[in-house]
């Protein structure tokens, strides 16, 4: 019967688990898209606070690559990091890529949030 016990306990701790994980990683996804809708407003509206969001953002990332990398191990996550590592020049080029890089980090960043998941 202690066995029964224990392989419930573990089960739920399982669960538990999963939940915490989906929970952080739909919370880092949400503040994620909302810089990326931020910055890309300013983009739109050519403001000169753009460099700045774009700082925060990469700033942001480098804490949601170290939260979600515990999570997911995806080379979705390299992906990301080398769209994120080519935003601040596009920028500073004022190159037509820098929204089309805006939104592939934000659908790569759905994609691992559907991995994730659980179906």
């Amino acid at each position: 019967m202690k066995r029964v016990y224990i392989c419930i306990g573990i089960f739920l701790s399982m669960i538990a688990v999963s939940i915490l994980s989906l929970n952080i990683l739909k919370k880092s996804n949400s503040q994620l898209f909302d810089l990326i809708d931020e910055i890309s407003a300013l983009y739109q509206s050519d403001s000169d606070m753009t460099e700045q969001k774009v700082r925060e953002l990469e700033d942001f990332w480098e804490k949601y690559y170290l939260r979600i990398s515990f999570v997911a191990q995806s080379s979705t996550l390299n992906d990301i990091s080398y769209a994120m590592a080519k935003l601040p020049s596009l920028l500073e080029d004022d190159s037509d890529e820098f929204m089309s890089e805006l939104l592939s980090i934000r659908h790569w960043a759905y994609l691992v949030y559907i991995s994730q998941f659980p179906y």
